[in-house]
């Protein structure tokens, strides 16, 4: 707690002046519930003494039922202060905003101060951005967004605008998928005026290792429909089809194609399915993620093809997929 007390007292004397000089506390004990979840203390503020509580905890209770908690705090003191001011190191935008609406002063160091008695009440536009916490496994945006790079299909200097476009996704998406990154130690980031920065954290061929445990293939499903069938937009070849474009391997009895699982929906909703291979069939896989921000020449790129055929036991692929990961230029 001494790191969030030394922040409010930095933050407060950088808005307001006051330096907060702190006082003994001379309330009653407190109730298990109350004590788990606060550190009550006195603070002399502007020739006033207030009541200053700490949140220990990261969940927060409902405004109401916060400010009911926060008067049990104050009841239980043996002389009477100025009033309550709440600090914490986060607070959801909702409850800052209904804070505001009580009349209720907090404190969220380098965010924001609502602190109308002190003389000062802003609000510090960009968050704070949390540190970056490593992950069991990357999600969608975050495997396409590694292979990107590691295929260069992003060039540096790379931002979280340029990636987002890249790709086809939101901006906050991209940005969650970096703070995966960065936290399983893939890539580094910095900030540079308004703009993040990315790259990868070492050579390519070290990254592609490192991540190995954390990726996944990125197909969902296998769905067989006819080849007269087949939508328009599903033209980018996967699985053995592309393997037999990109290696040595002879092309499969039936061609396979990828796209983007969410987009089948609308692609293939009404089309028949196929049970087993037949004469004029073809198989499509629904894949995690768009194929098509990766692919080149027709075919998925070879990082996601060799996710998806990986864990396949037929030697002729593994033998395949050997020689495809031989052509990748680190």
């Amino acid at each position: 707690m001494a790191s969030l007390v030394d922040k409010f007292q930095a933050y407060v004397q950088q808005l307001t002046g006051h330096q907060p000089a702190w006082r003994s506390w001379t309330g009653r004990a407190l109730p298990g519930y109350l004590e788990r979840r606060y550190d009550p203390r006195l603070a002399m503020l502007g020739g006033q003494v207030w009541l200053v509580v700490f949140l220990r905890q990261v969940d927060v209770p409902a405004p109401l039922r916060l400010l009911k908690q926060l008067e049990q705090l104050a009841a239980r003191l043996e002389s009477p202060v100025v009033g309550t001011c709440l600090v914490a190191e986060h607070l959801p935008p909702y409850l800052r905003n209904r804070l505001v609406e009580l009349g209720q002063p907090f404190v969220v160091p380098g965010r924001q101060l609502f602190w109308p008695a002190v003389g000062s009440a802003e609000t510090v536009q960009r968050p704070q951005r949390l540190r970056p916490e490593p992950v069991r496994a990357l999600g969608p945006v975050a495997q396409q967004l590694l292979i990107a790079l590691l295929l260069q299909r992003l060039l540096p200097p790379v931002t979280i605008t340029a990636a987002a476009g890249a790709l086809g996704v939101t901006p906050a998406s991209v940005s969650q998928a970096v703070k995966a990154l960065e936290g399983s130690e893939l890539v580094r980031s910095q900030l540079e005026g308004r703009e993040r920065f990315f790259t990868l954290a070492q050579k390519g061929d070290v990254v592609w290792q490192r991540a190995q445990p954390l990726l996944r293939t990125p197909v969902r499903q296998r769905v067989r429909i006819r080849d007269a069938d087949l939508p328009v937009q599903t033209d980018i070849c996967a699985g053995e089809s592309a393997m037999a474009a990109l290696t040595g391997l002879g092309e499969p009895t039936e061609p396979v194609y990828a796209v983007a699982s969410r987009h089948w929906t609308k692609l293939g909703e009404a089309l028949a399915v196929i049970p087993t291979a037949d004469a004029g069939t073809s198989l499509v896989e629904l894949w995690r993620y768009p194929p098509e921000p990766t692919a080149a020449h027709g075919c998925v790129d070879p990082l996601s093809l060799y996710l998806s055929l990986r864990d396949d036991k037929d030697e002729r692929l593994q033998l395949a997929l050997q020689e495809l990961m031989e052509q990748i230029e680190w």
